[in-house]
């Protein structure tokens, strides 16, 4: 076994391993492997993390409800609007498909379809 491996990665168990503390050792937290620190010497490590502005992606119906998921050309049944919102669910056994929700903005009818 080389003693190269992705800097951010446990090389025992492949969990990721945490940033450092100031002292000269790492540790990983599921394995327990204790890590020199000298080993990340030179090396760069960045995170990216992208924010969402909540208020901005909230989309709201005619009737000034909460509309979640995402719009689709889809034609409402009751009232005949041409989209719908739809989300996702697993509700029944994890080999069985998944649950999707139908919800028009207009009406608030909502549908179920199992795929």
């Amino acid at each position: 076994m080389s003693n190269t491996f992705d800097q951010d990665f446990c090389p025992a168990c492949g969990t990721i391993l945490p940033l450092p503390d100031g002292s000269s050792m790492i540790q990983c937290l599921l394995c327990k492997k204790i890590q020199d620190i000298s080993v990340f010497h030179g090396t760069q490590s960045t995170i990216h993390v992208d924010f969402q502005n909540i208020e901005d992606s909230r989309r709201t119906s005619e009737n000034n409800e909460a509309i979640e998921g995402t719009l689709i050309q889809r034609k409402c049944p009751r009232c005949g609007h041409d989209e719908m919102s739809f989300t996702t669910r697993q509700l029944r056994s994890a080999d069985e498909g998944q649950t999707v929700f139908f919800l028009c903005p207009k009406c608030s009818f909502q549908e179920l379809e199992n795929s």
